[in-house]
């Protein structure tokens, strides 16, 4: 692998798994583990916070190569169903971008009740790449239909239910009761296919960020073989604040050619009473 596929890899990481975790780094350190019955393990809220809009620093090997969003824009209507918009945004850094320039953007339709997808869509533009998709998902006909919005392409494949895109996976993890050495699980669709999740609760820790103190988290680990990426690349971690929100503080993902790390960034944190 070249330096520009590495590079590459380690600044699209974050959007694509959504999910990364607790490395070593001199952007956050692990400060002790938390005995879970000693403190209350907080129950997580059942609703979205509308215009929760969290943004990450993105390192690989400690240099930074990028920033990943994730937005709650807004909360409307599908056909009759009542969803939360999300949007999910992967960009390289000014100097990465001048060996390969990458703008990515995921939007995702999700049940305000279950967080099932209904619809999905991905923007990419990676280099001299390009793409323009969407799928729609019929729970009740357990099929999904594929479009791109470049070429007209359409297809229609089977879908089993739950369905989950790989963005409203996440939230769906989120508001799930998270017990250490406990797991809870479910379907994501990528690339027309169903793929099983499941996300472990490994412990309760308390983390500290540069710049915005000690936070109690619980550490969860998703596994999955979805298109081999967790199976056969490295592992997945995520710290999410112990608070009813469940706000992702650190995502990791560790890899052969190093980890690659997602820390929060505070001037996000307009939504602070949620955080």
């Amino acid at each position: 692998m070249n330096i520009k596929k590495i590079l590459f890899f380690g600044a699209l990481i974050f959007l694509f798994i959504c999910h990364l975790a607790q490395a070593k780094s001199d952007f956050s350190k692990k400060i002790t583990a938390v005995d879970p019955v000693l403190k209350e393990i907080t129950e997580p809220s059942q609703e979205i916070p509308l215009g929760e809009h969290l943004i990450y620093d993105v390192f690989w090997m400690g240099l930074p190569v990028g920033i990943g969003e994730l937005e709650v824009k807004e909360k409307t209507t599908l056909g009759d169903r009542e969803v939360y918009h999300v949007v999910a945004v992967a960009r390289t850094n000014d100097i990465l971008s001048k060996i390969y320039p990458v703008r990515d953007e995921v939007h995702s339709w999700m049940d305000a009740k279950t967080f099932q997808s209904l619809q999905f869509e991905k923007k990419v533009s990676e280099g001299f790449y390009h793409a323009d998709e969407r799928i729609v998902y019929d729970q009740a006909k357990k099929k999904g239909y594929y479009e791109s919005l470049k070429n007209g392409t359409k297809k229609e494949f089977d879908v089993s239910v739950p369905v989950h895109d790989v963005i409203s996976a996440f939230y769906w993890a989120r508001r799930q009761t998270l017990l250490p050495g406990k797991s809870v699980k479910t379907t994501v669709n990528n690339g027309e296919k169903d793929y099983e999740l499941e996300v472990e609760t490994l412990r309760r820790e308390e983390k500290e960020l540069r710049g915005q103190g000690i936070v109690d988290t619980l550490l969860i680990e998703p596994k999955t073989s979805l298109q081999g990426i967790l199976e056969k690349r490295g592992q997945v971690w995520i710290h999410l604040k112990n608070n009813p929100i469940r706000v992702p503080i650190v995502f990791t993902f560790k890899t052969a050619y190093g980890s690659v790390v997602g820390v929060l960034n505070k001037k996000s944190l307009h939504t602070s009473s949620n955080f």
